[in-house]
């Protein structure tokens, strides 16, 4: 009996100790929100500037980016897709309708939105697509990066 009490505080007290450790985020989630959308802005700001984007997503190379059901298994070729994707176009700009913030933990986040892309070719066509975003972000040294983004638009009807 006495070692199934011990046990049971041991328990009580292990999952009073877990709780605290992963909401210690809870009541100041603004803070890891704003730091979020401020690298999320970051990236839609880059516009046709690959560098840049990409200086906002952690380096590593385990399948971070899915677009339109294809995995980019390296960043690399992530890298080398989306710079041979902007081949021929002048200007790029998104517009978000809704973006939302889910904080998971004080060092994770899932950033989900909509909105449209208007993609300008050097030949001075026009295109407009709906799109669907996710994004995991991870506080790695003090700086929020894109650890995991999943773009798609909609299929044609």
């Amino acid at each position: 009996m006495r070692k199934s009490v011990i046990l049971l505080v041991l328990l009580c007290v292990s999952c009073v100790v877990a709780f605290q450790s992963s909401s210690d985020f809870v009541g100041n989630e603004d803070p890891i929100k704003q730091a979020v959308l401020k690298v999320h802005q970051q990236m839609t700001d880059a516009g046709l500037d690959v560098d840049r984007f990409f200086d906002c997503i952690l380096d590593f190379d385990t399948g971070m980016i899915i677009q339109d059901g294809i995995l980019f298994k390296t960043r690399k070729q992530a890298y080398d897709t989306v710079k041979r994707g902007y081949e021929n176009v002048s200007s790029v700009e998104r517009t978000y309708d809704q973006t939302f913030v889910t904080v998971i933990s004080s060092d994770t986040s899932l950033l989900t939105g909509t909105g449209v892309t208007k993609i300008t070719l050097t030949d001075g066509r026009t295109f407009d697509s709906a799109f669907a975003v996710s994004m995991v972000f991870v506080l790695r040294d003090g700086q929020w990066k894109m650890l995991q983004g999943h773009y798609s638009v909609p299929n044609p009807r």
